[in-house]
């Protein structure tokens, strides 16, 4: 059995894949924490043999601490850190593949090595220089303005100049939001500092992200002629 191998198609999708298995088991392990730590706050509120008043006192005052950590810190640090490290692969991935397609296009222009508008300047060099104008890139560009806000403004919307873009987002997808006074939080997700404007993401957003830009890149590896995984006999 000879198993052949397209590098680097098979490596990038297998490293977003890899994000998407990252984020279900920590999603996962979050929700169970969160649910043994409630468990072990009313075991030891039950066994301290305090009055009715007492014990909804203590658990009133234990559970804003819960609430403080597992519905508004870990999973705000989480999801944004997630969405941060999916763009860092992107843009590997990008820079990656543009080598590829000026080695494959040796009459193309050599391939960006962008320091601003990472993410325009790859669009622009596999359009217009390699010619592969099918490629949509909304996903892509979805998730730069996301993770600007997350890394120069800690994911505070009020005041950027991406501001209205960003609440076009919140406003198309389910999944993102952005907080406010009007805003009726879910139960299980808090804005991050319990401040207004600012991007609150929650799991199934990861997962649209992550799987379009799985699509995206399968689909810009077709494009290259970079060929699946094969198994073949001999």
């Amino acid at each position: 059995m000879k198993i052949i191998v397209s590098f680097p198609r098979d490596l990038i999708l297998a490293a977003i894949q890899g994000l998407g298995r990252y984020h279900e088991s920590v999603e996962s392990q979050l929700r169970s924490v969160s649910y043994e730590e409630k468990s072990e706050i009313q075991k030891r509120i039950k066994s301290m043999g305090w009055s009715r008043e007492e014990e909804i006192e203590e658990w009133d005052l234990a559970i804003q601490s819960h609430d403080m950590t597992f519905n508004m810190l870990l999973p705000n640090f989480f999801r944004y850190s997630l969405l941060v490290l999916l763009f860092l692969v992107v843009e590997n991935k990008l820079g990656e593949l543009s080598r590829v397609a000026a080695h494959k296009h040796p009459a193309s222009p050599s391939p960006p090595h962008p320091r601003q508008n990472i993410i325009g300047s790859y669009e622009r060099y596999f359009t217009d220089k390699i010619s592969l104008s099918s490629l949509n890139w909304e996903i892509i560009h979805e998730l730069n303005s996301v993770r600007n806000c997350i890394v120069h403004a800690s994911g505070k919307v009020k005041g950027r100049k991406d501001e209205e873009q960003l609440r076009e987002i919140a406003m198309k997808h389910q999944g993102i939001a952005i907080s406010g006074p009007k805003y009726l939080y879910p139960t299980y997700l808090r804005p991050l500092y319990l401040e207004d404007d600012m991007l609150m993401i929650e799991a199934p957003y990861c997962s649209r992200l992550i799987d379009g830009v799985y699509q995206f890149f399968e689909q810009l590896c077709d494009e290259l002629g970079l060929g699946k995984l094969k198994v073949e006999d001999g």
